[in-house]
């Protein structure tokens, strides 16, 4: 039986020689509405990988995070970069690990908060109760879920309503965070909102109520779990190091590159970042 099975793995290497046995490409996974422009922007950063040995695929593109983490669990997409809350979402449903922080458009973490007209009568969060408050969109890290997160930490009860709730906080969504801030400055749709705090804390027509959120990342990383991600961390890493990394880097909106989480990426997921989504 031995010398068969040793004759069956002999002949095996003669049909398929080692040279021609490679490992499996990985694909870049977005959550997007627009696959040609997502195809369009990172196509010159995966043929940046190629360079760098690294056997990348395509981009793929989903409408939604629950298609994203199917893509992952069946194996079609192995790594990918996401907002906080979007990458818990898939953390949970596909088992995805983070390992770097992206710094979109330069920013390597943020923190939102909760604000007011400067001369509102609003001096803190619990003041909010029977006023209505305006967040950006439901899908929104900075200017819904860490909003939200620093009111529920308050135990305030919020309904989506555009009109004042007795003993709850109203709330709906601009869609903007540049509407957001027009409205609340008016003063007539929403006594308040919820944003990044660096669209307002500069801002003389604006108080923001304490406390803020903590800070998250702007961008995670995340892999498949079965991925071996020593040699993409490297690469990911040292792209500002050249100038062909920086012009890549530049052309999908990470200026600044890639960096490591100040603690462990996944105790900072599960534990900061989730309590402060209220997830």
């Amino acid at each position: 039986m031995n010398v068969v099975f040793s004759s069956l793995i002999l002949a095996l290497f003669f049909i398929f020689p080692v040279s021609q046995i490679k490992a499996e490409k990985i694909n870049l996974g977005m959550v997007d509405k627009s696959p040609s422009k997502m195809s369009k922007r990172f196509t010159p950063f995966l043929e940046y990988l190629r360079k760098q040995g690294i056997d990348a695929g395509k981009v793929i593109t989903t409408k939604s995070f629950a298609q994203m983490s199917d893509k992952i669990k069946d194996g079609k997409v192995q790594f990918m970069f996401e907002s906080p809350y979007g990458a818990l979402e898939i953390m949970d449903k596909s088992g995805a690990i983070p390992i770097l922080i992206r710094e979109k458009k330069g920013v390597k973490q943020y923190n939102s908060c909760i604000f007011v007209p400067k001369n509102s009568p609003i001096k803190a969060l619990g003041d909010l109760r029977g006023k209505v408050i305006a967040f950006e969109e439901a899908e929104s890290t900075s200017s819904f879920y860490l909003p939200r997160g620093i009111l529920q930490k308050e135990n305030l009860e919020l309904v989506e309503s555009r009109k004042p709730i007795a003993g709850k906080v109203a709330y709906y969504f601009t869609k903007d965070d540049s509407n957001t801030i027009a409205q609340v400055k008016k003063g007539k749709k929403a006594q308040a909102g919820g944003i990044k705090v660096s669209k307002v804390k500069d801002d003389k027509n604006f108080r923001i109520l304490p406390p803020e959120s903590p800070m998250v990342p702007r961008h995670v990383v995340l892999v498949a779990k079965t991925l071996d991600t020593s040699k993409l961390m490297s690469v990911l890493l040292s792209m500002k190091n050249s100038k062909e990394g920086k012009k890549v880097l530049t052309a999908i909106k990470t200026p600044t590159g890639f960096s490591k989480f100040d603690d462990d990426p996944f105790i900072a997921m599960n534990k900061t970042v989730r309590s402060a989504l209220g997830k």
